[in-house]
């Protein structure tokens, strides 16, 4: 691949970076978790998580422990893979795996080696 294909390549990728990953996530979790009424709070775990993460049970701690999870957990880690895909099938327009069950097979070219992501 010459420079020039990487730099566009790099350029399109950071481009869907932020706006196919880092705004859906800003509008889908971190919007939702900013709502009390999306949260079905356990009145017997709610201090101690706030204790076990951050040594003390106030309401900033509270607020945390419950706020982290749904902003760094599996909703973004699902969404990403999803949206990566979509990402390689556009930059390669439509060129995926020919193996089925791989989601992502590339040539590292500083290694010259095959690597597959699945």
């Amino acid at each position: 691949m010459k420079e020039s294909q990487r730099v566009i390549l790099l350029e399109k990728a950071k481009i869907f970076f932020k706006n196919e990953i880092v705004d859906a996530h800003i509008t889908t979790a971190c919007k939702k978790a900013g709502k009390l009424s999306n949260y079905n709070v356990n009145p017997f775990l709610y201090k101690y998580l706030a204790k076990f993460l951050k040594g003390n049970d106030n309401s900033r701690s509270i607020a945390e422990a419950l706020v982290l999870p749904r902003v760094l957990g599996s909703s973004i880690n699902t969404s990403f893979g999803m949206r990566i895909q979509k990402l390689i099938s556009e930059l390669f327009e439509g060129f995926g795996s020919t193996t089925p069950g791989i989601d992502i097979e590339f040539f590292d070219s500083i290694t010259e080696e095959k690597n597959i992501v699945s």
